[in-house]
């Protein structure tokens, strides 16, 4: 959608009203920015810090999942001792 004569300040006030509560609306409220420019810079600097931080949830994730398996599977076997103590 176009509106004619829009200016910068009421456009970049309504985006701040349509982002969700969190981390960047906070900081954008303390530290307004100064033009749309600067306010789109800010947002792909954001979205790449939440990228970095899911695609790190998700890496954790998968270690964690391979460890508890992994301790699974030691659980699941007898022990090496054990093995020996029944050939003897």
């Amino acid at each position: 959608m176009t509106i004619r004569n829009l200016s910068s300040d009421v456009a970049m006030h309504h985006m701040l009203m349509t982002f969700r509560p969190g981390p960047f609306a906070d900081n954008l409220c303390m530290q307004p920015a100064d033009s749309l420019d600067e306010l789109r810079k800010r947002v792909a600097k954001y979205m790449q810090l939440e990228e970095l931080q899911e695609f790190r949830n998700q890496a954790r994730a998968e270690a964690d999942g391979e460890k508890n398996k992994e301790e699974k599977d030691r659980q699941g076997r007898p022990s090496q001792r054990n093995d020996r103590r029944r050939d003897n």
